[in-house]
């Protein structure tokens, strides 16, 4: 293990735990005040969807604060996964179309957020989303969502199985994430809505499996330093 790869192990851990945390973080302020931006990804009427952004402005806020936190962490943690397993040069094809796939998804998650607030702001002053607001914001939902679903798939596919906990990820990644995700928008809502919260406890599992696996060992005395050029020259 060189210095360079020790560190990005390092930092994708840390990267993982947080990104663990905020998910927490967001799931027990929807549980304890039922605010989110989970309902607010579904059509409703007009005045339904009003109720739900005005329900609770601040929390709101907040969740959505954390969000984009979030997005921040697991962008970070996907360049990590992507960088450490690039060495292996047959999955570089399904490892860097993951990487673009996550990529637009965390572009796709900023825009609804963004999109969220706006609407709030305007709900606030009196004038709130339409049903053609309310419908593409739905479809922008959507669309992010599957995006993730075949990125996290090819990103699962790519990644390396050296071990129970590799394999373990790139089993929920390939054959549970969107199986289940696909089913929350075309089953009954008494099913859909369970499965949201298997969708959450999909996400604590991979980033807890994330930071196991990447949980780097002492680094040996001998083991060379990366420089900017790639040397591996000792500084």
């Amino acid at each position: 293990m060189t210095a360079s790869s020790f560190s990005m192990q390092q930092a994708l851990r840390r990267c993982a735990l947080l990104a663990g945390a905020l998910v927490l973080g967001m799931l027990a302020i929807f549980v304890f005040t039922g605010v989110g931006q989970d309902p607010l990804q579904y059509v409703h009427p007009a005045a339904d969807y009003a109720r739900l952004l005005l329900a609770d402005p601040p929390v709101l806020r907040a969740t959505i604060g954390l969000d984009n936190l979030f997005i921040v962490a697991y962008g970070a943690v996907f360049v990590l996964m992507v960088s450490l397993a690039w060495r292996d040069a047959g999955a570089r094809l399904l490892l860097g179309t993951a990487l673009a796939l996550l990529m637009g998804l965390a572009l796709l998650d900023m825009v609804e957020n963004f999109h969220f607030l706006a609407m709030l702001a305007s709900a606030e002053q009196g004038h709130p989303p339409g049903d053609a607001e309310i419908a593409w914001q739905a479809t922008e939902s959507m669309l992010k969502f599957h995006v993730s679903y075949l990125g996290l798939c090819l990103l699962g596919l790519g990644l390396p199985r050296a071990d129970m906990k590799q394999r373990l990820l790139a089993k929920l990644l390939v054959f549970v994430q969107w199986p289940v995700g696909v089913a929350i928008y075309v089953l009954p809502q008494s099913i859909a809505v369970p499965l949201v919260f298997v969708r959450f406890a999909f996400f604590l599992a991979s980033f807890t499996l994330l930071a196991m696996i990447h949980r780097p060992q002492a680094l040996p005395a001998d083991a060379p330093l990366r420089d900017a050029g790639g040397s591996g020259a000792r500084a």
